[in-house]
């Protein structure tokens, strides 16, 4: 009881803040890549629009829950406190929200005139919640994959709960969706704004091409608009193409030129832990611990293919979480993909076992999969110049096993 009414007095304050100073309103929601997407559309945002006098913000960390949305624009230099690898907000957060909140009510004061929201859908309503709220100008739906089918009944279930926010975008507005991803697809139709699709396919509006992968990071070609840059990011995963091709849609959306947006990606860095290449001794390390599901893991093994340039390809694989009754089915397409990409396959947990074991039955010999206890014990399997991803739901822990690599291999 006493959670639901500080939710509703901190949206009550979040509501009036929002009427009082206007700001234009992107939201970001999907089951994969909402963060990458976040920063990349404030930095070519900010990149662009600065000299301008325009001021922007967007979700900091991983305050994307219905408390961390509303701090977000009550105070937008709010962080939170950290618990860990989470953020949360105290009693006192709380206290420090209100009196920010009941000032700039009181006062005319200095607000962001562009606020990037990232907005989760962990169970059922999240996105109905947000939208009773926001009014989104530009609404972005990244993909729609198995993830937190725990709380939902069904995948598209879990589709129809994230369209909400293509459905809440102003009719005037821009709704950008993945061309790659079917279910995506299926749920523009719920959008009454105009349609943007970006992709690596042909019938995207924004597609990527000539995509390649080097010791300096990701660079592909950007086209959008009757117009091609060449893009340069230091990142390593091919998912964050997708992060890029969006941010240039809207940044063109706000009227910063395809060219001045390719030059602000070169400054995009991955957040901790979002395959974060890692150069140590002896060995690469690619750390992709913040979380897992299948689909950012098999974006994560195949960019790990392109990443090796002949080294050996290692994968410390954990459970995912949260997959509900895709849980067997999530954890065997990783193992068929692992089969493909990688040369040595270590386990943690149960769902390490289920890769492991869908790794073996689709080709990849047994002795190259190899079930993990102490996590101590990845060190008899690792050799100079390997290039090893580490991945797993934050649930099982998998930065701790990074960890321990960074400390034997720090130079």
């Amino acid at each position: 009881m006493k959670h639901q009414f500080l939710k509703i007095w901190l949206w009550w304050l979040a509501d009036r803040i929002l009427k009082k100073y206007q700001p234009r309103i992107v939201a970001i929601t999907g089951s994969t890549g909402k963060t990458s997407t976040k920063d990349a559309i404030a930095l070519v945002l900010d990149s662009g629009l600065k000299s301008r006098g325009v001021t922007i913000n967007s979700t900091p960390g991983n305050l994307n829950t219905e408390f961390g949305v509303a701090a977000t624009i009550i105070d937008p230099s709010f962080t939170g406190t950290a618990d860990g690898d989470k953020t949360k907000l105290t009693i006192k957060d709380i206290g420090r929200l209100t009196k920010a909140g009941v000032r700039k009510l009181f006062k005319q004061v200095g607000y962001p005139q562009i606020l990037v929201l990232e907005l989760a859908a962990d169970r059922p309503g999240d996105i109905a919640f947000f939208m009773k709220w926001l009014h989104p100008e530009i609404g972005v739906l990244t993909n729609i994959g198995d993830v937190h089918l725990e709380f939902f009944g069904s995948k598209s279930e879990l589709a129809g709960e994230k369209s909400r926010l293509i459905a809440g975008v102003k009719s005037n507005g821009l709704a950008i969706l993945n061309r790659d991803d079917e279910l995506t697809n299926l749920m523009a139709q719920k959008a009454t704004a105009k349609k943007i699709f970006v992709g690596l396919a042909s019938g995207a509006d924004a597609i990527a091409s000539n995509i390649a992968v080097s010791g300096s990071g990701l660079h592909f070609d950007l086209s959008y608009r009757n117009q091609t840059a060449q893009v340069n990011m230091p990142v390593y995963g091919e998912q964050f193409v997708y992060s890029a091709l969006t941010a240039a849609v809207v940044a063109d959306y706000f009227g910063v030129a395809l060219p001045d947006s390719a030059r602000a990606l070169a400054n995009y860095h991955s957040a901790t832990g979002r395959f974060e290449r890692i150069e140590l001794k002896g060995i690469t390390l690619i750390d992709d611990t913040y979380n897992a599901n299948p689909t950012s893991m098999t974006a994560a093994l195949l960019s790990l293919s392109r990443l090796s340039a002949g080294r050996r390809k290692v994968a410390i694989l954990g459970d995912m979480r949260e997959l509900g009754v895709a849980y067997e089915k999530g954890h065997r397409e990783v193992g068929e993909t692992a089969a493909k990409a990688l040369d040595l396959l270590l386990t943690i947990g149960e769902g390490g076992s289920l890769i492991g074991a869908a790794a073996t039955a689709a080709g990849l010999s047994a002795d190259k999969v190899v079930k993990i206890g102490e996590q101590s014990e990845v060190f008899a399997h690792l050799q100079d110049n390997d290039v090893v991803l580490v991945k797993g739901s934050r649930a099982v822990h998998m930065d701790k096993i990074s960890n321990l690599i960074k400390e034997k291999y720090l130079g």
